[in-house]
């Protein structure tokens, strides 16, 4: 919508230089044209790059309002004129393409259609395990957990927004060290669940998953929202002081604690902690579920996200409630499972298995007794995540294959492997 309406106020600067005999009608309809586009992308399309948008409308119609004025007498007269339209216009064109560009790089966070047969409903849930929390000095504080659940329902009604709070896009925005207003469009952003709507009835396919470093409960909706329409339940977490940002329901917000050091052999072993601690989390996830809300499951898969992948590694191999790993771009941090493991793997980057001899060593460790491994061409560590929709195009942030390709094929081989593996949760030998 915003670029439609910058190719609008670019056509009206070229409509300005164009004679004509019409000057009323050409000002008024251009006016009438800049109006309608932007009040139609304020309400359809709130973002920050409206701020340009309009500043190129105003100076578009005033181009046009320059250009259709009566032709001065003196010569001094028609110079300033015709400096006053070439200023206009070129601060139109520039604030128009600024806008537009921005609408490009940095789009409406869109997710795909889930690919399913059941509408899906998703609700919040938040509890508090008991356990000491480790990553905070203050004496006496537990760790408090919130998850997310996808799952089939038969109700219709609002959907959820993709954020409960502004506050966590801004987060995310600033570990990426980006000013908040830039991903205003995921803090608009809508999803395709019903909110709070009631479950199908019956035990249910569950599958839990941790997010990447930092990375928040929604950062896989699409993948989530996918498996719930094929007749799974996923619970997805956010972990508290390790998570951009934790809203919880008294309003409070926890922020990520996480620091680096530089020193490689010191991130690394906060890395592995943070697995552990995760893994914990997953598990608590797990008892929550069965125990205090009495939801049937059947089959349990943990899965994640770069470091989210090595915390289900981990679950699998502490408790053999877990039936099925999904690593999703992870490097393994420990644990040696004992069920069918699947490895979602960029194709490229930095830390694809290709050029990280650690991450290789790692995961065919992990991958030796009954793991299979899915190298994705043309995708990079964020293309699974729905960040891949909302950040600018650069093959070094989403890969080559395009916005929605890892997105895709996480989805497919997510789907094929639960629904061959969960009838053999157990590796031969």
């Amino acid at each position: 919508m915003t670029i439609a309406v910058s190719v609008t106020v670019l056509a009206l600067v070229v409509i300005a230089w164009t004679p004509t005999a019409r000057k009323r009608f050409v000002v008024a309809s251009s006016s009438a044209v800049v109006v309608i586009g932007l009040t139609v992308v304020l309400v359809a399309e709130p973002r920050w790059m409206l701020v340009p948008l309009a500043l190129a409308g105003v100076l578009a119609v005033s181009t046009v309002a320059v250009r259709a004025s009566e032709r001065p007498t003196s010569r001094a007269g028609a110079v300033a004129r015709g400096a006053a339209a070439w200023l206009t216009s070129l601060a139109a064109i520039a604030s128009a393409v600024i806008a537009g560009g921005a609408a490009w790089a940095l789009p409406a966070l869109v997710l795909p259609d889930p690919s399913g047969k059941h509408t899906v409903g998703s609700t919040v849930i938040q509890w508090d395990t008991g356990v000491d929390e480790v990553l905070t000095a203050a004496p006496g504080d537990t760790r408090v957990l919130v998850a997310q659940l996808w799952y089939p329902t038969e109700a219709d009604g609002p959907r959820r927004p993709y954020l409960e709070s502004a506050v966590v896009s801004e987060a995310m925005a600033d570990q990426a060290g980006l000013p908040g207003f830039l991903l205003d469009g995921v803090a608009h952003a809508e999803t395709h669940a019903i909110e709070d709507a009631p479950r199908v009835e019956g035990p249910l396919p569950l599958v839990l998953f941790s997010p990447g470093l930092g990375g928040v409960r929604t950062q896989n909706s699409a993948w989530a929202e996918d498996l719930a329409s094929h007749g799974y339940l996923v619970a997805a977490l956010d972990h508290p002081y390790d998570s951009a940002a934790v809203v919880l329901e008294d309003g409070t917000v926890i922020r990520s604690a996480l620091t680096t050091t530089g020193d490689d052999e010191t991130d690394q072993r906060v890395a592995d902690e943070l697995a552990g601690i995760r893994a914990d989390d997953l598990l608590a996830t797990l008892d929550h579920l069965q125990s205090h809300l009495g939801i049937e499951v059947g089959a349990v898969a943990a899965a994640g996200h770069s470091i989210g992948g090595a915390a289900a590694i981990l679950a699998a191999s502490r408790d053999a409630r877990v039936d099925a790993v999904i690593d999703i771009d992870g490097l393994p941090r420990g644990g040696t499972p004992t069920v069918p493991v699947l490895a979602i793997v960029a194709g490229g980057g930095a830390g694809s298995v290709e050029s990280d001899a650690r991450y290789e060593r790692a995961l065919s460790e992990v991958l030796a007794s009954c793991g299979t491994r899915v190298v994705v061409p043309g995708t990079q560590h964020l293309s699974f995540t729905d960040a891949a929709l909302f950040l600018p195009p650069l093959s070094s942030l989403i890969g080559s294959a395009g916005r929605t390709a890892g997105i895709e094929a996480a989805n497919e081989e997510t789907r094929r492997f639960l629904e061959t593996t969960f009838d053999r949760a157990s590796c031969p030998g």
